[in-house]
Order: C-alpha cells, then structure tokens, then sequence
C-alpha cells in the first residue's frame, strides 16, 4: 500500500485561495462568513443552518466550509447514494474536474484534502484514520449494524459535521449520528427550508439566499409554469365508461373530490399525451436555436405510469430512459451514463431523481402526477434550476427551464407558494404552516388505481405561461420573440410566401448548428483527431515540459496511475502510460469503450481533454518538483 500524507490539522494550517477569488460565488463566499462567525467568532455550539438554492453552489460551499473553522477531520451525510455519489465526484482530489483545483481555491493538488467514502466494514480503520473528509450515506450510520461508523470511531474523530439536504435531519438516524458526535460543530445545509414531516429543523439559520436573488444573479436559471387548459375535459365514475361527466358536474353534484380528479387526468393516457406535446414543444423551442443538449425530466405516479409516458414520448421519436428505486445498480448506472452523455432526450423518474441529481441539461420539467405537498414539488422543480454555463449558451432560452403540467392535477396553488412565499417569508413560519397529506406517500411499483376514473379531453386547448420573476433574460427573449415577428413579416411581404415557411426560413438562419454533409467521413475523422491530439501533440508536450525520458518510468509512482488507474503501471515506460491514462479518463468519463462511442461522444471527449490535461500537469508538479 502506497503511504498516505496526512496531517489532522490540514484545515487549520492550509491557506485556501478565498478572497478575491472571482471563481467562487458570492453567496458561498457570504455562507462560509456567516459560519466562521457563528462558530469561531462567536463560539456558539447551536447547529448553523445555510438555506442555498440547488445550483448556486452547495458542494462547492462545503468543500470551503472546513477551512480554519474545524480543527480536525470533517464528516459529510448525505441522505442517499445519488447525493453521495455527486459529492465524492466533485471533490475527489483524484477527479481532474474538483472543486478545488477547478475554482482555483487551490492551484497544487498535493494541497488538498484527504477524502474517503466510508463502505462499512470494507473500509479498513487505517483509511479512516488517514482521512479529513469522510463522505457517507446516513444509512452508514445505524446503531444497529455492526458496520456503522459510530461503533468504529470514538465520539472526538470529528471536528466538524456537515449535513446536506438537511431537511431529513430530524430523522432517528441523523439525530443518533448528531449526538454522538455531541461536540462537534454543525453544519445543516438545504435548498428547501422545511421538512416534509412538519417537524422544525434544530439549529440556528445564519444564511439563506433567495431563489428569486440567485435568478437575478443569473447563477440559476429563470423559472417559467406553463400549464395545459383543456378545451373540455370528460370523466367517467367507477368504470361507467358510457357514462361522462365534465368536472363542473360532478363538483355541483358532490360526486368526487379535488383529489379524484387529478389522480383520475395522472392516469389518463389522452391527457398525458397532451403534457408530453407541450414538453417537447417547449424542448424544440430550446433544440431548435441551440446546440446545447437540452432534456426534459419527467415525473410520475409509479413505475408502471412512467412506462406508459416512456411509450408516449418514444412513439414520438424521442429517445427515453426510465430512472427509479427498483433498478438495479447495473442499470441504475447505464441510465446515468445515457444522461450524462447525451444518448437520451427525456428522463422519466419515479420518486427518484428528486434531489441530488445535478444535470445542467434538465431543462424542462413535465410533471404527470400530482403533488400534496411542498417538499418534494420543490425538490423536483429544482432539477432543472442548474444553470448552463455562459460558453455554452447560444440561445436566450438555454437559461429558461420550464415547468409543464395539466391544469387538473391542481398544482397552481404549489407554484404560487414556490413562487410568492418560499423565498420572503421566515422558514420557522413554514415549517409551522405546513400540512402534510398522506396521499403523498404513493408507492412507486404500484399498479393503477381502479377507483379513479377515465379522462378524457375535447379540442386543442391552451396554455398558461407564468413566470417566477420577469429576469433581464425574460425580458431579453421578449425582445427576441417581436424581434422575430417583425423579421418573419418583413420575409412574407418580400418573399410573398405564408408565414410558416418564412418562420422556417428565419429560423434556419439563425441557428448555430452546424450541418455536416458527410457524417460517416467525419466520425472518422473525429476519432482519429482524437488519438491524434493525445499520442502526437498532449503527451510530447509533457514529456518535454517535464523533461521526462519517453522510455523512462520516473512517474510510475505519481496519483496519475492509481486505484482505477493502477493497471497503466504495468506499461512501465513514461509514453506509453501518459498515452493510456488520457484514453481511460476519457473513457471513464463516457462510461463506454472506445469501439462504441457515438459523434457526441467524440464531441464530449474534446471538451473535456484540456481539463484532464491540466490536472495531469498539476500532478506531475507536484510529484516532481514538490
């Protein structure tokens, strides 16, 4: 085992690049004072509680949030495995993609923290040991298994706790987890500032950023509620299909409730194909000006339900994967995998995706079930608030997520409450109002429901669209849309042509994608440009820079070249094992060999080879010259 360099008073003696580093955020610069103050200046033992919305920077906050506060090891808790897994893969010291090194809070990455998952009784004790942050999911926490880091480590190991999603913090688990490590400083982070169960979170809150200010600071995107009104909508009561009634009926007669009606239009495939054609709509609104990769999320009823939407949007033409709790792991992770690297349009989950699950991509949000309660409306509204980055953007509607539903799942009354008084009122206050419906704890394999009825609908309908908050960037695509309507006229009266074939004609001019005339040429000519730029161009370029012997192996012992990437050792000569770390990173990250890699695979790879580049040059200075 190779040794490990560590120091338990890394976060006291390292001097973080902070101030005036315009690669972190504001807010997270504003959070990590608060918290300094609350717990050194101040010395206060209360929990802090940071409210930050999702995409402003959660993960990174955390990664800072030790620095000269906590006096020795930190331990992070996440709720579930897509969380966890998120986290270790930003602020993976290994990852040539980290937080740190990627937001120059550090610019040596033999700087940075030790950091482990713990796996129960398969991480050895020496590990922990050696470790400043040790990342978990709070499962690994149970007094009652023999595993659980509570019976491993004494109750001092921790100088510092931090809680992500910190509205389950009241759950038996976390709370063991909590006073056990009793002296400990407490960190409880959340986007969502109220529990799903009523119950206050315990701690005192010391920051929290508007949804509202992080739009208006473009650090996420704006937020548009587009909703399908029915032109006439048609019900049938305890499978009496010849018999119909409108919802106007059967409220004057006092037949069924609010409830039976939007669980009757969740299960309605005729009403469901109408929310599917808004969605793509709206996702052709966002393809059709840009090349940015573009994703609708889909959320439904069970899994059954969301095999009935997949079916709706691949009939369509549109390449749909499925995600939920029942998967397993092998397919869980080629599902991510098609995510990730864009081999999927439409992401269709169930109870699953609802937080922790950071895709940039997700940008419009079709909602096919209805929501009791606000917790977990928001959860999956947060999905598409991360923000596309400004050198990606090529459109005003690449920053535009848009939420579709059907006006009888009766969700106006969550989106106003998101809207208008999540981000103003004090979250004590919401915790207090809250009311939880027990219609909300569905279970996800279940079969559909026999007592609700048949929908069905009449006509073309309309839509309703709503904003969160009129942003400079709506204001922008206001201009942009008369600015069209202008440009199309103008083409129709020279042209003499009808307005759809002048809005095509607009349209096509003024897209930045590109049309490649001999695909089957250029996939070849992608794959062998990519070889050609790792063996002929990046690594001659290191093994000069370093002045290294190409038949030489004095980097065998370099980070480059461990635990995934520990059989490039066997190479044996410097050349050879730069050339193979390059094309293993890059299939790493594609989650696919070589042989099965697709033109945006290709494109993938190219984006990404100057980032591993700078991390392998990172390395190597530090190995050689540190």
């Amino acid at each position: 085992m190779d040794e490990i360099d560590f120091n338990e008073e890394h976060f006291l003696i390292s001097d973080p690049q902070m101030i005036n580093n315009n690669n972190l955020r504001e807010p997270q610069i504003s959070a990590y004072h608060k918290v300094y103050n609350h717990f050194v200046t101040k010395s206060k033992t209360s929990h802090a509680i940071i409210v930050l919305p999702t995409g402003v920077g959660k993960t990174g906050l955390m990664a800072i949030l030790p620095y000269h506060i906590s006096e020795g090891r930190v331990l992070i808790i996440t709720p579930g495995t897509t969380i966890r897994d998120s986290i270790i893969d930003s602020l993976d010291p290994d990852n040539y993609d980290n937080f740190w090194l990627k937001r120059k809070v550090f610019k040596d990455v033999e700087k940075l923290p030790n950091l482990i998952e713990y796996e129960g009784d398969d991480t050895p004790l020496e590990i922990i040991n050696n470790a400043n942050i040790v990342v978990l999911n709070v499962h690994k926490l149970q007094n009652r298994l023999d595993s659980s880091l509570l019976k491993r480590v004494n109750e001092d190991f921790f100088d510092m706790i931090l809680i992500d999603e910190a509205h389950h913090s009241t759950a038996d688990t976390w709370v063991e987890a909590v006073n056990y490590f009793s002296d400990a400083k407490i960190v409880k982070l959340t986007g969502t500032p109220f529990r799903s169960d009523g119950k206050p979170i315990v701690g005192e809150e010391v920051f929290k950023y508007k949804l509202s200010a992080a739009m208006a600071n473009n650090y996420v995107k704006s937020l548009e509620d587009i909703v399908h009104v029915p032109g006439k909508l048609y019900l049938t009561i305890d499978n009496k299909y010849k018999k119909e009634y409108t919802v106007k009926k059967i409220y004057d007669m006092d037949l069924k409730d609010e409830n039976w009606i939007s669980r009757s239009v969740a299960y309605s495939k005729n009403c469901s194909e109408k929310v599917v054609v808004e969605s793509l709509k709206q996702l052709e609104e966002k393809t059709n000006k840009s090349s940015v990769p573009h994703k609708i999320i889909a959320v439904t009823c069970s899994i059954d339900h969301a095999e009935q939407i997949k079916e709706i949007y691949i009939n369509k033409g549109y390449e749909t994967t499925i995600v939920h709790s029942k998967m397993s792991d092998e397919k869980l992770q080629k599902a991510h995998s098609d995510i990730e690297n864009h081999r999927v349009q439409v992401v269709v989950n169930v109870a699953m995706l609802g937080e922790g699950f950071d895709h940039k991509y997700l940008s419009v949000a079709a909602i096919f079930r209805p929501f009791r309660s606000k917790l977990p409306y928001a959860q999956f509204v947060g999905r598409i608030l991360r923000r596309i980055p400004e050198d990606e953007v090529e459109s005003v509607e690449d920053n535009i997520g848009v939420i579709v539903s059907h006006q009888y799942l009766y969700l106006k009354d969550l989106w106003d409450y998101y809207k208008k008084e999540i981000q103003e009122s004090d979250t004590i206050k919401y915790l207090n109002e809250l009311e939880i419906s027990d219609d909300e704890s569905e279970t996800i394999d279940g079969k559909r429901d026999l007592s609700i009825g048949n929908a069905r609908e009449e006509g073309e309908g309309k839509v309703i669209v709503d904003p969160y908050i009129t942003t400079e960037l709506l204001k922008k695509r206001k201009e942009e849309i008369a600015k069209r309507k202008e440009a199309i006229k103008n083409l129709q009266d020279m042209l003499e042509i009808q307005k759809e074939e002048a809005a095509k004609i607009y349209d096509s001019s003024q897209t930045s994608k590109s049309k490649i005339k001999r695909p089957d040429q250029y996939f070849k000519n992608r794959k062998k440009d990519i070889d050609h730029l790792i063996k002929y161009e990046i690594v001659p370029e290191l093994i000069n820079e370093f002045n290294l012997q190409k038949d030489g192996d004095e980097i065998i012992g370099c980070r480059l070249f461990k635990d995934k990437f520990s059989w490039i050792r066997k190479i044996g000569n410097n050349a050879g094992m730069l050339s193979a770390y390059f094309s293993d990173a890059l299939r790493h990250k594609i989650s696919k060999k070589r042989k099965d890699w697709n033109l945006s695979d290709y494109d993938i790879a190219f984006e990404q080879i100057d980032a591993i580049k700078e991390y392998a040059e990172n390395v190597l200075h530090s190995y050689l010259e540190g």
